[in-house]
């Protein structure tokens, strides 16, 4: 999409879209990902989204 100039790394100046998790799904068995949490969702550099 050449959009390289504002997404797809986290430096300053450019469009910060992430979310945090409440564990790595990279590091848990498979069947126990769809029991991931988003704690935190961050669109555009401002957090849209927050569990208190």
């Amino acid at each position: 999409m050449y959009l390289d100039n504002v997404t797809g790394s986290i430096q300053v100046g450019k469009s910060a879209d992430m979310i945090v998790l409440d564990r790595n799904p990279l590091s848990i068995p498979p069947t126990d990902i769809r029991n991931t949490k988003v704690l935190c969702t961050i669109l555009e550099g401002k957090t849209v989204y927050e569990i208190v």
